[in-house]
């Protein structure tokens, strides 16, 4: 631990941060809640088959994205397992005053930031087992802060693609939306190659100030030997707004938290997450949106199909303080089981403090309705096109309502695509259209990705 920290050139005080963090992670038990207790073998894994150490490794980016770019990508921050981050902005992005800088960098140019930022998350390492391991052994991330007033010009991707890594994964996405101003990102993870097990853990922190808009997307799409563990946490203010979809389609065991808080008179948060799992696929998805002010509205839905000998846990809470009369929230659950093997429960709940509040939860489990594939059937479709379509029209509801274009039209390719046994990823609109049939529209691009705008960042 120190010696990770000392090779990153780490002031004292993060170094004390990640010692914490190594303390809580030892000490804290893989459920806290006595409510889930019973569940917790879903994401049981031996921890001590990866290792984690600082990576040494060196890259040819070239190589390692073969296959993943189209090289019309604009406003892109690719990451190569666990070292070098490369970043490609186009010229309007660039001057629009949005930083998007390594953690490195961060703390170099925004250090009493940082720290107020590390220490104010949602994620919070004294709390959650495996936000306290992000926290004591994370050794790359990205920084993303959008100054007053300013709105990014386009969406900003990033690409995480791992390829036979050495050592586990271990990185965090910190964006800070100062008041009024706005942010579209999108986030993809994937798999080119893997010789064995290995392991991914990613936490996203986004911070809404007053009257800011952040719209996020997530799209998990890692190989059968992946345990992907991922801890959200999004802070809106007041008069804010935030979304934030989750689309998980990979990895042979995903454990999932996300930390929502509404902090602030106004504050509006949507969450979306939707999951497609086979095979012997485990998924623990754990979901908390506190209600901390007054007039304030959020919302969660999940969605999710399980095919084959897959498993998931959904763990949803609404909590609404004391203080936070006239709040409105909801939270659903919703999975549709392929196969007799599959498994799925869902624990939602509600913790309420206060009256004059409006607070609805829902959930179900259910086969897939034989009647309507008769029905498609009857009127001309195979039977595998049948289920299909079945299975899109039960995901459209929440991938319909994903703010992010790209992402929302992605998000159903790549569903489609697993449901027909392809490793689709997200591709350039231009390419994306063309594939779906949609009209497209105009894009800019040109030249090689790696020889246009960019920084290197080990």
């Amino acid at each position: 631990m120190e010696s990770l920290s000392k090779s990153l050139g780490e002031p004292s005080w993060l170094k004390e941060y990640r010692l914490d963090a190594l303390r809580s992670f030892s000490s804290l038990p893989l459920e806290t809640s006595p409510l889930y207790k019973k569940y917790e073998g879903v994401s049981a894994f031996d921890p001590e088959q990866f290792s984690v150490q600082p990576a040494d490794e060196r890259i040819d980016l070239r190589e390692h994205f073969k296959g993943f770019l189209t090289g019309k990508e604009t406003n892109i921050v690719l990451q190569g397992n666990s070292t070098t981050v490369h970043v490609d902005l186009d010229q309007e992005f660039a001057k629009s005053g949005v930083e998007v800088l390594s953690m490195r960098e961060a703390l170099s140019k925004h250090e009493p930031l940082l720290r107020d930022l590390l220490h104010r998350r949602l994620a919070d390492p004294s709390k959650e087992k495996y936000a306290a391991f992000n926290a004591a052994f994370f050794e790359s991330g990205t920084f993303i802060r959008v100054p007053r007033g300013v709105r990014a010009p386009s969406s900003l991707r990033r690409m995480l693609v791992t390829r036979n890594p050495s050592s586990s994964i271990v990185e965090m996405t910190m964006i800070y939306a100062e008041e009024s101003s706005s942010l579209s990102y999108l986030e993809e993870l994937y798999t080119a190659e893997s010789k064995g097990p290995f392991l991914v853990s990613s936490t996203l922190d986004v911070f809404v100030e007053p009257g800011a808009q952040v719209d996020t997307s997530a799209l998990q799409f890692l190989d059968e030997k992946a345990v992907y563990l991922y801890n959200g946490g999004v802070s809106v203010a007041g008069n804010a707004k935030a979304t934030l979809a989750s689309i998980l389609l990979g990895g042979k065991i995903t454990r999932s938290r996300f930390n929502l808080g509404l902090n602030g008179r106004g504050s509006t948060f949507e969450g979306y997450q939707v999951f497609f799992c086979d095979g012997e696929q485990r998924y623990d998805l754990d979901a908390y949106l506190g209600h901390n002010s007054p007039d304030s509205s959020g919302s969660l839905t999940a969605r999710g199909v399980l095919k084959d000998a897959s498993q998931s846990i959904f763990k949803g809470m609404v909590k609404i303080q004391k203080g936070a009369k006239n709040s409105h929230s909801y939270l659903a659950h919703h999975a549709m089981l392929i196969d007799k093997r599959a498994r799925s429960d869902a624990i939602p709940g509600l913790d309420i403090d206060t009256n004059e509040v409006k607070a609805t939860h829902s959930a179900s489990v259910a086969q897939m309705d034989e009647e309507q594939i008769f029905y498609l059937m009857a009127r001309g479709l195979p039977h595998e096109e049948a289920r299909k379509l079945i299975i899109v029209g039960f995901f459209e509801p929440v991938l319909s309502r994903i703010p992010i274009e790209f992402a929302r039209e992605g998000a159903k390719f790549t569903v489609e695509g697993k449901w027909s046994g392809e490793r689709r990823r997200l591709v350039d609109r231009e390419t994306l259209v063309a594939l779906t049939g949609e009209a497209p529209t105009e894009v800019k691009h040109g030249g090689d990705i790696f020889e246009r705008h960019y920084k290197y960042r080990g």
